[in-house]
């Protein structure tokens, strides 16, 4: 039996069978390898094919009024340009009236938006937040209603200027979405200075500049 073995592994190296199927081997391993690779390549091409958001109209006319917006905050992401107003400089602390100063400082700033190309579809949301002292008044039961009529108030604003109330919505997060803790590195609750630095950070509205959907989303009935 091993003999005959031996015999048939000889005529296959002799005709050649066994270095075909070695061949055949190779080759598959060689066609799964290119197969991996173009999925890689065709996964990050996806990756890469969403533009970042053009923010660079606004980066630019906030940098040459430096002076007149010193407190104020531009970032961006792949879908976002992120507006930050203090809140202290728009509003008195549990107050949603917009002061003179602001709405002086406010009105080139949002003419500047209606202006540009880059922005001319864009969704714009408009954000309240709060900080984390508790408000109980008539007008404001909480800071869910006062970061509401922040945000309210600051949409209004921008509609009055001319930004298109269909591609505008408003939204409030109370004190929930802080940007920064409340706490320190140990978690320990802060303090004192640092605790009403925190405070001020937090105490803020939004402006979101978000490219505009290409197609309607398709949803699944669940329930009717």
């Amino acid at each position: 039996m091993i003999g005959s073995e031996s015999d048939r592994d000889f005529r296959n190296l002799a005709t050649g069978k066994g270095e075909k199927k070695s061949l055949a081997g190779e080759w598959l391993i060689t066609f799964a390898d290119l197969m991996t690779l173009l999925f890689c390549f065709f996964v990050l091409l996806t990756s890469l094919s969403t533009a970042p958001k053009n923010c660079n109209g606004l980066a630019t006319y906030l940098e040459e009024n430096r002076a007149l917006y010193r407190n104020f905050e531009l970032r961006s992401s792949k879908l976002e340009c992120v507006i930050t107003l203090p809140s202290d400089f728009l509003f008195r602390t549990g107050q949603d009236r917009m002061q003179a100063r602001a709405l002086e400082r406010l009105r080139p700033l949002a003419q500047t938006i209606v202006e540009l190309d880059e922005h001319k579809n864009d969704l714009i949301i408009v954000e309240g937040h709060t900080d984390n002292l508790p408000i109980r008044t008539r007008r404001f039961p909480s800071n869910w209603e006062l970061s509401s009529a922040l945000a309210t108030n600051v949409g209004g604003f921008l509609r009055q200027m001319g930004v298109p109330e269909q591609q505008m919505s408003v939204r409030g997060f109370a004190e929930y979405r802080p940007r920064v803790p409340y706490v320190d590195d140990f978690g320990d609750p802060l303090r004192g200075r640092e605790l009403d630095t925190a405070r001020r950070a937090n105490r803020r509205v939004e402006i979101i500049l978000v490219n505009p959907p290409t197609e309607l989303e398709q949803y699944g009935v669940l329930f009717r």
